[in-house]
This record gives C-alpha cells, structure tokens and sequence, in this order.
C-alpha cells in the first residue's frame, strides 16, 4: 500500500472527513485529499502527527509493513491483494472536491458524489443533495436547480417548484409539465389562470382539447363566459384576442399578451 492508501484507510476507518481530519492536522482538506492520492506527500512533522493521531508508527506509514495498534507485522502476500480491492472499491462509492476559490462564504465549486446522502454546497453545486446558485443532484435548490426534486427561481427536474418550474409535476409561477400549477400554465393537465393543455383549466383564459375558464376555447369542449369549440379547426383568433382584451385586467401584463400568443399557436 502507498502512503496515501494507508492514510485514506485509517482516516475512513476513524470515521474522519478529510476537512475534519485536515482540521486536526492543521491544513486544508484539499491538502489532505492530495496526500491521499498520492498527489503529494505529507511533511516529516506531519507524518509524525499522523502517526500519533492513529496509533501507528511512522515505519508503517513510510514502509511497506502493515501495522495493527502499533505492531508491525509483514503482510502475507495473499492478504494484500485483498486490502488493495478493498480499498479501491471503498474509494469507487465516494468522490468529493471542493474549490480552494471562495466566492463570499461559499466554494466556487463543490461536488460531492457517492453511495448514500453527499450533500454539496456552493455556487456550483453537484451531490445527492446540492444547494448553489447552479445545484445538481437527486434533490437540488438554487438559483438554476436539476435533479429528481428540485427549488429555484429556474428548476428542472421531475418534481420541479420555481419561479420556472420544467417537470413532470411542474409547479411555479411558469410551469410546464405532465401536471402543471402556475399562473401560466402548460402540460397535459394544467391549471393556472392561464392555462394551456390537454385537460385546461385557467381562471382567465383556458385552450385546450377540453377547457374551462372565463375565456375557454376548447377542441372538444370548452366552459366559459366566452367559449370557442373548434373541432380542431382553427379558432377565431381576432376574436378571441378581442375577448382577452375585454375581459382579462390588464394587471395580468404581458400574460395577456402570451394568451394571445397561444391562441394563434393551439
């Protein structure tokens, strides 16, 4: 085993992070994360404090004797090939990086991927649970979100909660989804008040195959103050465009414009 595989076995066996561990030795975690990969070697003085914080002897760390509780033993070469596998595997299920850039109190980038909860935190976030102005992972919030659940002001994911929700269940203030909740609203089944979609249902304006809204215009049926069935013929765009200028406040913006925008495109 090299110094970095020994130095990686007894820290996991410990239980130790590498930021804790490096805490104790009194250098970064990426220091820590070198030493382990055979990047760079410890110094003397540092050896020697690993070697007390474990209970080894620096003749284990430095040669090529395995040592148990200060023992040192001559590995039986059938045991180390074992070791070795171990270790490697151990290694295979858990990948972390951190940037040494800090931007505010965060990490420019932090990934942190393996087998059980890795949570990553920084302006670029990639774990199992990621938090960062851009966060991937099963479980995401941030800035621009994607995962499996994921919170932004821009989110993708299959369960999706932002100001911009993509997802099969979409929810925000534009959502588009297989299921989709928004104030404009499109998928298979959508409610808003602009709602656009198989199954639409919008306060102010519905299109859909079937819709139902104030203004609903509708390819099978359609329920509303103001109705339109087309049978999948072209609906009557000008008037209608005359009926969401009448009947929609303009408080709802440039909402009112998109309607309009979709209507000609349904």
């Amino acid at each position: 085993m090299t110094l970095g595989e020994k130095i990686y076995r007894l820290r996991t066996e410990q239980g130790f992070s590498q930021e804790v561990f490096g805490e104790k030795l009194g250098v970064s975690r990426q220091s820590v994360s070198k030493w382990e990969t055979d990047q760079s070697v410890p110094e003397l003085d540092k050896i020697v404090a690993i070697s007390e914080i474990f209970g080894v002897s620096t003749d284990y760390l430095l040669k090529d004797a395995e040592e148990i509780h200060g023992t040192a033993e001559e590995a039986p070469p059938q045991t180390e090939k074992p070791v070795q596998e171990v270790y490697r595997r151990d290694r295979r299920t858990h990948f972390e990086y951190k940037s040494e850039r800090m931007i505010g109190n965060l990490p420019l980038v932090h990934i942190n991927l393996g087998v059980g909860i890795r949570p990553a935190k920084g302006v670029i976030a990639i774990g199992t649970v990621a938090q960062g102005w851009l966060a991937i992972g099963f479980a995401s919030m941030g800035g621009f979100s994607i995962g499996i659940v994921s919170l932004g002001l821009l989110s993708l994911a299959n369960i999706a909660f932002g100001l911009i929700a993509f997802g099969t269940l979409a929810v925000g203030v534009i959502s588009i989804g297989a299921f989709s909740f928004g104030i404009f609203s499109l998928g298979s089944l959508a409610f808003g008040q602009f709602a656009f979609g198989a199954s639409a249902h919008g306060a102010q304006v519905a299109i859909g195959d079937v819709a139902s809204g104030k203004i609903a215009l509708g390819y099978s049926r359609a329920t509303g103050a103001y109705t339109q069935v087309s049978n999948r013929q072209p609906f009557d765009y000008e008037n209608a465009c005359r009926m969401i200028d009448a009947q929609v406040s303009p408080n709802w913006l440039f909402f009112k414009t998109w309607a309009k925008g979709m209507v000609r495109w349904f």
